[in-house]
């Protein structure tokens, strides 16, 4: 189970490397900012920038449940050839979660035993928690997983990893911490690794990107902002394919103005 200590040592390890890596280039040549019409179902979005009806979401709604108590509309799935992965909150008596993760060969009709990805959340909300998020690299068979949590040092953005086909996961690291818990997004790709944020320490809602180069172990970026204060910035989605990397977000430029689909994608150095 992680620690405290664990997690407050991988702190101090990310901000040495983050302080590293920000002496260099920029990490990633942005092209410009596309907007689009929000259309009204979740999408799914490629590297290039295009955007198509998430499937996974449609799939959501038939396959089986995992077993054991599921938060309502907190599971989430990523697949990797033929295996489907799922993550999602259970409730706890205490009014915390517990963020559990499995997968199944039969498209969901049935599921492994629960892997405990994160065990540590001192949250007193129960199941009124934004859903993790997940994504599987078929090539190097690791299963990524990034999610807010109020952990006992304090809330944040936190990201774990298994390295055996979503059998178990790795200590979480913790990206930032921030007192604002939003949504997340994951893509991966080889070595690249790529989580997209709600930040929560902005004064305008706003869209943060951390990177990491080394399959998630360590983030030598972790606070790149991608949307600018141009009105709110939510709900991220990321996507990776080789160096070539995209996120979108929602956009809504006043209260009263209807939002629109902000897409921008870019090469990681």
């Amino acid at each position: 189970m992680p620690t405290v200590a664990a997690h407050l040592r991988i702190a101090v390890a990310l901000a040495l490397a983050a302080a590293i890596g920000a002496c260099g280039a920029p990490p990633v040549d942005w092209s410009t900012t596309r907007s689009f019409t929000l259309p009204p179902a979740r999408l799914a979005l490629s590297a290039d920038g295009t955007t198509a009806p998430d499937s996974l979401a449609m799939l959501e709604l038939r396959i089986a449940a995992p077993a054991g108590l599921v938060c309502p509309g907190s599971v989430r799935l990523a697949r990797a050839g033929r295996t489907l992965y799922a993550v999602w909150w259970a409730p706890r008596p205490d009014s915390g979660a517990r963020l559990l993760a499995a997968h199944s060969a039969d498209g969901g009709a049935s599921w492994s035993a629960a892997a405990p990805v994160d065990t540590l959340d001192r949250g007193v909300t129960g199941c009124r928690r934004e859903p993790a998020a997940l994504a599987a690299d078929s090539g190097t068979g690791y299963v990524h997983v990034a999610y807010a949590l109020q952990a006992p040092e304090g809330p944040g953005l936190f990201f774990a990893h298994s390295m055996d086909g979503g059998i178990s996961f790795h200590t979480p690291v913790p990206i930032f911490y921030g007192e604002r818990l939003g949504r997340t997004s994951v893509a991966a790709d080889g070595d690249l690794v790529v989580v997209g944020f709600e930040d929560p320490n902005s004064r305008v809602p706003r869209i943060g990107l951390a990177l990491s180069r080394t399959m998630g172990h360590i983030f030598e970026t972790r606070l790149l902002p991608v949307s600018d204060d141009n009105g709110a910035a939510t709900q991220p989605m990321t996507a990776v394919r080789g160096r070539t990397i995209a996120v979108a977000w929602q956009q809504r430029a006043s209260g009263n103005a209807s939002p629109t689909l902000a897409v921008r994608a870019g090469v990681v150095h």
